[in-house]
Protein backbone atom coordinates (compact mmCIF):
# COMPACT_ATOMS: atom_id res chain seq x y z
CA UNK A 1 0.00 0.00 0.00
CA UNK A 2 1.55 3.69 -0.87
CA UNK A 3 1.56 6.56 1.43
CA UNK A 4 -0.95 8.13 -0.33
CA UNK A 5 -3.19 5.05 0.26
CA UNK A 6 -2.93 4.73 3.55
CA UNK A 7 -3.64 8.55 4.41
CA UNK A 8 -5.72 10.91 3.52
CA UNK A 9 -9.71 9.58 4.73
CA UNK A 10 -11.08 13.07 4.69
CA UNK A 11 -15.25 14.28 4.41
CA UNK A 12 -15.94 12.37 7.70
CA UNK A 13 -15.71 8.90 5.35
CA UNK A 14 -14.43 5.88 8.02
CA UNK A 15 -12.68 3.06 7.99
CA UNK A 16 -14.94 -0.39 7.41
CA UNK A 17 -14.49 -2.05 10.98
CA UNK A 18 -14.73 1.82 12.70
CA UNK A 19 -18.73 2.57 13.76
CA UNK A 20 -20.05 6.33 13.62
CA UNK A 21 -21.24 6.14 17.66
CA UNK A 22 -18.17 6.31 20.03
CA UNK A 23 -18.11 7.00 23.42
CA UNK A 24 -15.59 8.85 25.50
CA UNK A 25 -14.21 6.45 28.58
CA UNK A 26 -15.98 7.51 31.80
CA UNK A 27 -14.90 10.45 34.41
CA UNK A 28 -13.53 8.02 36.61
CA UNK A 29 -10.81 7.27 34.50
CA UNK A 30 -8.81 10.63 35.01
CA UNK A 31 -9.73 10.68 38.78
CA UNK A 32 -9.26 6.57 40.51
CA UNK A 33 -6.29 6.55 42.10
CA UNK A 34 -6.14 2.84 41.60
CA UNK A 35 -6.46 2.88 37.63
CA UNK A 36 -3.72 5.49 38.18
CA UNK A 37 -1.46 3.04 39.78
CA UNK A 38 -2.50 -0.06 37.12
CA UNK A 39 -1.29 2.40 34.65
CA UNK A 40 2.07 2.79 36.33
CA UNK A 41 2.55 -0.81 36.48
CA UNK A 42 0.77 -2.49 33.62
CA UNK A 43 1.74 0.63 31.11
CA UNK A 44 4.96 2.84 32.44
CA UNK A 45 7.00 0.32 33.62
CA UNK A 46 5.79 -2.57 31.44
CA UNK A 47 6.47 -1.02 27.91
CA UNK A 48 8.60 1.52 26.13
CA UNK A 49 8.66 5.23 27.14
CA UNK A 50 9.44 8.13 25.36
CA UNK A 51 11.69 10.20 27.75
CA UNK A 52 13.36 12.75 24.83
CA UNK A 53 15.57 13.32 21.83
CA UNK A 54 19.07 12.54 20.89
CA UNK A 55 19.86 16.03 20.11
CA UNK A 56 19.60 16.65 23.55
CA UNK A 57 22.32 14.89 24.42
CA UNK A 58 25.19 15.45 21.73
CA UNK A 59 28.24 15.00 23.45
CA UNK A 60 29.39 11.80 25.63
CA UNK A 61 28.84 13.06 29.42
CA UNK A 62 25.77 14.73 28.32
CA UNK A 63 22.85 13.99 30.22
CA UNK A 64 19.22 14.03 31.54
CA UNK A 65 17.20 13.00 34.40
CA UNK A 66 13.67 11.56 33.83
CA UNK A 67 10.80 9.47 35.26
CA UNK A 68 9.72 6.42 33.92
CA UNK A 69 6.82 5.08 35.80
CA UNK A 70 7.81 6.00 39.19
CA UNK A 71 11.64 4.99 38.37
CA UNK A 72 14.03 7.45 38.53
CA UNK A 73 16.45 7.14 35.45
CA UNK A 74 19.67 8.91 34.14
CA UNK A 75 19.73 8.95 30.49
CA UNK A 76 23.68 9.80 29.03
CA UNK A 77 25.56 9.69 26.15
CA UNK A 78 28.33 7.55 26.29
CA UNK A 79 32.04 8.06 25.28
CA UNK A 80 31.42 5.80 21.97
CA UNK A 81 28.36 8.16 20.80
CA UNK A 82 25.82 5.41 22.27
CA UNK A 83 23.10 6.52 24.69
CA UNK A 84 22.65 4.52 28.03
CA UNK A 85 19.55 4.67 30.72
CA UNK A 86 20.56 4.16 34.29
CA UNK A 87 18.37 3.90 37.70
CA UNK A 88 19.29 6.80 39.19
CA UNK A 89 20.39 5.64 42.73
CA UNK A 90 23.60 5.09 44.24
CA UNK A 91 24.18 1.87 45.07
CA UNK A 92 25.57 2.86 48.59
CA UNK A 93 22.14 3.78 50.66
CA UNK A 94 20.44 4.70 48.04
CA UNK A 95 20.54 8.65 46.87
CA UNK A 96 18.93 10.15 43.82
CA UNK A 97 22.73 11.01 41.96
CA UNK A 98 22.06 13.18 39.59
CA UNK A 99 19.32 15.90 38.94
CA UNK A 100 17.96 18.03 35.95
CA UNK A 101 20.26 18.14 32.86
CA UNK A 102 23.98 18.89 32.49
CA UNK A 103 27.59 17.30 31.73
CA UNK A 104 29.90 15.16 33.51
CA UNK A 105 32.74 12.70 33.12
CA UNK A 106 32.13 10.89 35.98
CA UNK A 107 28.80 10.69 38.51
CA UNK A 108 29.36 11.41 42.03
CA UNK A 109 27.18 10.54 44.65
CA UNK A 110 26.19 13.76 46.46
CA UNK A 111 25.67 12.13 50.26
CA UNK A 112 29.11 9.77 50.57
CA UNK A 113 31.06 10.61 46.88
CA UNK A 114 30.78 7.35 45.22
CA UNK A 115 31.86 7.47 42.18
CA UNK A 116 30.59 5.92 38.97
CA UNK A 117 32.08 6.26 35.14
CA UNK A 118 29.40 7.11 32.68
CA UNK A 119 28.72 3.45 31.69
CA UNK A 120 27.63 3.18 35.61
CA UNK A 121 30.52 1.28 36.79
CA UNK A 122 31.89 1.96 40.10
CA UNK A 123 34.81 3.40 40.27
CA UNK A 124 35.62 5.18 43.42
CA UNK A 125 34.39 4.11 47.29
CA UNK A 126 35.91 6.79 49.67
CA UNK A 127 37.22 4.87 53.27
CA UNK A 128 36.95 1.50 51.11
CA UNK A 129 38.84 -0.79 53.99
CA UNK A 130 35.23 -0.31 56.46
CA UNK A 131 33.61 -2.33 53.29
CA UNK A 132 33.81 -6.13 52.62
CA UNK A 133 36.26 -6.36 49.50
CA UNK A 134 34.42 -9.19 47.10
CA UNK A 135 31.16 -7.40 47.72
CA UNK A 136 32.18 -4.09 46.06
CA UNK A 137 33.65 -6.11 42.78
CA UNK A 138 31.93 -5.32 39.55
CA UNK A 139 29.22 -3.38 40.72
CA UNK A 140 27.33 -1.01 38.27
CA UNK A 141 24.04 1.36 38.26
CA UNK A 142 20.59 -0.75 37.12
CA UNK A 143 20.95 -0.92 33.62
CA UNK A 144 17.84 -0.06 31.67
CA UNK A 145 16.81 -0.70 27.96
CA UNK A 146 17.61 1.55 25.72
CA UNK A 147 16.35 2.52 21.86
CA UNK A 148 16.05 5.36 19.62
CA UNK A 149 13.39 5.67 16.56
CA UNK A 150 12.80 8.85 14.40
CA UNK A 151 15.56 10.96 16.26
CA UNK A 152 13.21 10.09 20.15
CA UNK A 153 14.90 8.38 22.73
CA UNK A 154 13.03 5.62 24.39
CA UNK A 155 13.71 3.75 27.93
CA UNK A 156 12.23 0.64 29.51
CA UNK A 157 12.43 -1.28 32.44
CA UNK A 158 11.83 -4.79 30.55
CA UNK A 159 14.50 -6.43 28.15
CA UNK A 160 12.10 -8.40 26.34
CA UNK A 161 10.73 -5.60 24.32
CA UNK A 162 10.92 -5.50 20.30
CA UNK A 163 13.02 -2.75 19.21
CA UNK A 164 10.70 0.49 18.73
CA UNK A 165 11.37 0.96 15.42
CA UNK A 166 9.65 -2.07 14.84
CA UNK A 167 6.52 -1.69 17.19
CA UNK A 168 6.28 1.72 15.54
CA UNK A 169 5.74 -0.39 11.68
CA UNK A 170 4.99 2.03 8.53
CA UNK A 171 5.17 5.40 10.71
CA UNK A 172 9.11 5.65 9.32
CA UNK A 173 8.13 5.12 5.81
CA UNK A 174 4.68 7.49 6.46
CA UNK A 175 6.94 10.33 7.69
CA UNK A 176 10.33 9.52 5.64
CA UNK A 177 10.79 12.67 3.77
CA UNK A 178 10.66 15.04 6.86
CA UNK A 179 14.47 13.28 7.52
CA UNK A 180 12.68 13.63 11.64
CA UNK A 181 15.99 11.99 13.17
CA UNK A 182 17.82 14.88 11.35
CA UNK A 183 15.87 17.61 13.25
CA UNK A 184 18.18 20.37 15.16
CA UNK A 185 16.59 19.98 18.72
CA UNK A 186 17.24 23.63 19.66
CA UNK A 187 14.61 24.52 22.71
CA UNK A 188 14.09 22.02 25.68
CA UNK A 189 11.38 22.62 28.32
CA UNK A 190 12.21 20.17 31.34
CA UNK A 191 9.22 21.07 33.30
CA UNK A 192 6.21 21.80 32.54
CA UNK A 193 3.60 21.17 34.94
CA UNK A 194 0.35 20.28 33.73
CA UNK A 195 -2.87 19.66 36.65
CA UNK A 196 -4.49 17.07 34.68
CA UNK A 197 -4.53 13.38 34.27
CA UNK A 198 -1.57 11.98 31.58
CA UNK A 199 -4.05 10.75 29.49
CA UNK A 200 -5.99 13.94 29.11
CA UNK A 201 -2.86 15.48 27.43
CA UNK A 202 -2.49 12.55 24.97
CA UNK A 203 -6.16 12.86 24.04
CA UNK A 204 -6.29 16.70 23.90
CA UNK A 205 -2.89 16.88 21.59
CA UNK A 206 -3.93 13.71 19.00
CA UNK A 207 -7.95 14.86 18.62
CA UNK A 208 -8.25 17.68 15.89
CA UNK A 209 -12.03 18.56 16.72
CA UNK A 210 -10.99 21.42 19.09
CA UNK A 211 -8.02 23.12 17.32
CA UNK A 212 -10.31 25.65 15.65
CA UNK A 213 -12.34 26.50 19.05
CA UNK A 214 -9.43 26.12 21.58
CA UNK A 215 -6.37 27.38 19.71
CA UNK A 216 -8.10 31.19 18.73
CA UNK A 217 -4.81 32.54 19.46
CA UNK A 218 -2.27 29.41 17.87
CA UNK A 219 -2.99 27.31 15.02
CA UNK A 220 -6.78 27.14 15.30
CA UNK A 221 -6.59 30.58 12.59
CA UNK A 222 -4.15 28.81 10.07
CA UNK A 223 -4.44 24.93 10.81
CA UNK A 224 -8.54 24.47 10.94
CA UNK A 225 -10.41 21.69 12.09
CA UNK A 226 -12.42 21.37 9.35
CA UNK A 227 -8.93 20.88 6.95
CA UNK A 228 -8.12 17.70 9.44
CA UNK A 229 -6.55 14.16 7.47
CA UNK A 230 -6.65 10.99 8.94
CA UNK A 231 -4.04 7.93 8.38
CA UNK A 232 -3.52 4.41 8.93
CA UNK A 233 -6.36 2.79 11.43
CA UNK A 234 -5.03 0.51 14.05
CA UNK A 235 -1.81 0.50 14.29
CA UNK A 236 -0.16 -0.95 17.51
CA UNK A 237 2.38 1.64 18.70
CA UNK A 238 0.81 5.05 17.47
CA UNK A 239 -1.87 7.43 15.89
CA UNK A 240 -1.46 9.62 13.45
CA UNK A 241 -3.98 12.74 11.35
CA UNK A 242 -2.95 15.42 10.32
CA UNK A 243 -4.33 19.25 11.52
CA UNK A 244 -3.48 20.54 7.56
CA UNK A 245 -2.64 24.20 6.70
CA UNK A 246 -4.59 26.54 4.50
CA UNK A 247 -3.75 27.13 1.40
CA UNK A 248 -2.86 30.97 2.25
CA UNK A 249 -1.03 29.77 5.26
CA UNK A 250 1.27 27.53 3.87
CA UNK A 251 4.90 27.85 5.19
CA UNK A 252 7.94 28.03 2.66
CA UNK A 253 9.17 25.25 2.20
CA UNK A 254 12.93 24.28 2.45
CA UNK A 255 13.08 20.73 1.83
CA UNK A 256 12.82 19.35 -1.77
CA UNK A 257 12.20 15.71 -0.88
CA UNK A 258 8.50 16.38 0.14
CA UNK A 259 5.35 15.60 -2.05
CA UNK A 260 2.73 18.46 -2.40
CA UNK A 261 0.53 16.59 0.20
CA UNK A 262 3.40 16.25 2.69
CA UNK A 263 3.87 20.17 2.23
CA UNK A 264 0.51 21.57 3.54
CA UNK A 265 0.29 18.23 6.34
CA UNK A 266 1.33 18.81 10.07
CA UNK A 267 1.11 15.41 11.01
CA UNK A 268 -0.35 15.05 15.02
CA UNK A 269 1.16 11.73 15.99
CA UNK A 270 1.04 9.92 19.55
CA UNK A 271 3.77 7.19 20.01
CA UNK A 272 2.09 4.95 22.72
CA UNK A 273 1.86 5.11 25.25
CA UNK A 274 3.74 8.95 26.45
CA UNK A 275 4.58 10.34 23.48
CA UNK A 276 3.16 13.27 21.17
CA UNK A 277 4.92 14.99 18.04
CA UNK A 278 3.54 17.51 16.04
CA UNK A 279 5.72 17.47 12.31
CA UNK A 280 5.66 19.71 9.84
CA UNK A 281 8.42 20.74 7.20
CA UNK A 282 10.27 23.14 9.36
CA UNK A 283 9.71 22.00 12.84
CA UNK A 284 8.65 19.40 15.04
CA UNK A 285 6.94 19.67 18.65
CA UNK A 286 7.02 17.04 20.69
CA UNK A 287 5.93 16.45 24.08
CA UNK A 288 7.15 13.26 26.81
CA UNK A 289 4.84 12.84 29.22
CA UNK A 290 5.69 11.79 33.43
CA UNK A 291 2.78 11.53 35.50
CA UNK A 292 3.49 12.55 38.68
CA UNK A 293 -0.09 11.84 40.30
CA UNK A 294 -3.46 10.96 39.04
CA UNK A 295 -4.30 14.80 37.91
CA UNK A 296 -0.60 15.87 38.15
CA UNK A 297 1.84 15.66 34.71
CA UNK A 298 5.19 16.71 33.81
CA UNK A 299 5.37 17.51 30.10
CA UNK A 300 9.12 17.55 28.89
CA UNK A 301 9.02 19.22 25.91
CA UNK A 302 10.91 20.51 23.07
CA UNK A 303 11.40 21.96 19.73
CA UNK A 304 13.06 21.11 16.83
CA UNK A 305 14.46 22.04 13.31
CA UNK A 306 14.44 20.72 9.78
CA UNK A 307 18.26 21.30 9.07
CA UNK A 308 17.23 22.39 5.77
CA UNK A 309 15.00 25.77 7.49
CA UNK A 310 18.00 26.19 9.43
CA UNK A 311 20.48 26.63 6.21
CA UNK A 312 18.19 28.19 3.74
CA UNK A 313 16.16 30.25 5.83
CA UNK A 314 16.95 34.40 6.25
CA UNK A 315 17.16 34.69 10.19
CA UNK A 316 17.08 31.05 11.77
CA UNK A 317 17.38 32.63 15.27
CA UNK A 318 14.31 35.07 14.20
CA UNK A 319 12.51 31.86 12.86
CA UNK A 320 12.90 29.69 15.77
CA UNK A 321 11.47 32.90 18.47
CA UNK A 322 8.38 32.85 16.27
CA UNK A 323 7.38 29.35 16.15
CA UNK A 324 8.53 28.87 20.04
CA UNK A 325 6.17 32.00 20.35
CA UNK A 326 3.15 30.49 18.79
CA UNK A 327 4.12 26.63 20.47
CA UNK A 328 3.74 28.65 23.93
CA UNK A 329 0.67 30.56 23.33
CA UNK A 330 -0.89 26.98 22.05
CA UNK A 331 0.32 25.27 25.15
CA UNK A 332 -0.75 27.41 27.09
CA UNK A 333 -4.46 27.12 25.55
CA UNK A 334 -4.14 23.45 25.81
CA UNK A 335 -3.44 23.57 29.58
CA UNK A 336 -6.43 25.46 30.06
CA UNK A 337 -8.94 23.14 28.94
CA UNK A 338 -7.06 20.16 30.17
CA UNK A 339 -7.34 21.85 33.76
CA UNK A 340 -11.12 22.39 32.73
CA UNK A 341 -11.87 18.20 31.77
CA UNK A 342 -9.44 17.62 34.84
CA UNK A 343 -12.28 19.73 37.22
CA UNK A 344 -15.48 18.58 35.15
CA UNK A 345 -14.27 14.80 35.38
CA UNK A 346 -14.19 14.83 39.33
CA UNK A 347 -17.99 15.20 39.18
CA UNK A 348 -17.77 11.40 39.09
CA UNK A 349 -21.07 10.75 36.72
CA UNK A 350 -20.88 7.16 35.77
CA UNK A 351 -22.81 8.28 31.99
CA UNK A 352 -19.97 8.47 29.57
CA UNK A 353 -19.45 11.08 27.03
CA UNK A 354 -18.79 10.89 23.07
CA UNK A 355 -16.37 10.51 20.97
CA UNK A 356 -16.44 12.44 17.21
CA UNK A 357 -15.79 10.07 14.69
CA UNK A 358 -13.42 10.66 12.73
CA UNK A 359 -12.27 14.14 14.64
CA UNK A 360 -11.14 12.24 18.20
CA UNK A 361 -10.97 8.83 16.95
CA UNK A 362 -7.17 8.97 17.30
CA UNK A 363 -8.37 8.92 21.04
CA UNK A 364 -10.25 5.57 20.33
CA UNK A 365 -6.66 3.90 19.26
CA UNK A 366 -4.98 5.21 22.30
CA UNK A 367 -7.87 3.90 24.92
CA UNK A 368 -7.90 0.29 22.81
CA UNK A 369 -3.75 0.53 23.16
CA UNK A 370 -4.02 0.98 26.66
CA UNK A 371 -6.82 -1.36 27.58
CA UNK A 372 -5.09 -4.19 25.83
CA UNK A 373 -1.81 -3.33 28.34
CA UNK A 374 -3.81 -3.39 31.43
CA UNK A 375 -5.28 -6.52 30.12
CA UNK A 376 -1.94 -7.98 29.85
CA UNK A 377 -2.27 -9.00 25.71
CA UNK A 378 1.52 -7.37 25.37
CA UNK A 379 4.53 -8.14 26.67
CA UNK A 380 5.36 -7.31 30.31
CA UNK A 381 8.35 -7.65 32.36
Amino acid sequence: MTQQDQFGFRNYDLPKEVERHQTATPQANYTDPKQFEQELDSVFESDWVMVGRVGMIPNPGDYFTAQVGTKPVIVMRQSDGSINAMGNFCLHRYACLLEGAGHTKRIVCPYHHWTYQMDGALIGVPDRVGFEKDALQGLKLVQLSCDTALGFIFVALCDDLDPVAERLGDLGDLIGNFGLANYEDRHVVHEEHWDGNWKLLIENFIESYHTTYTHTGSIGPTNPTNLAEFGPWGAPGFAIHSNSYREEDLPEIYNPNLTEDEKRRFYVISLFPNGLAAVDANFVWWMALEPTGVAQTNARWGLSYAPQTMADTADANAFCATIRDVIETATAEDKEMVQRVQKGASFGTQTPGFLHAPLELNIKEFNNYLAQKIAGEEASC
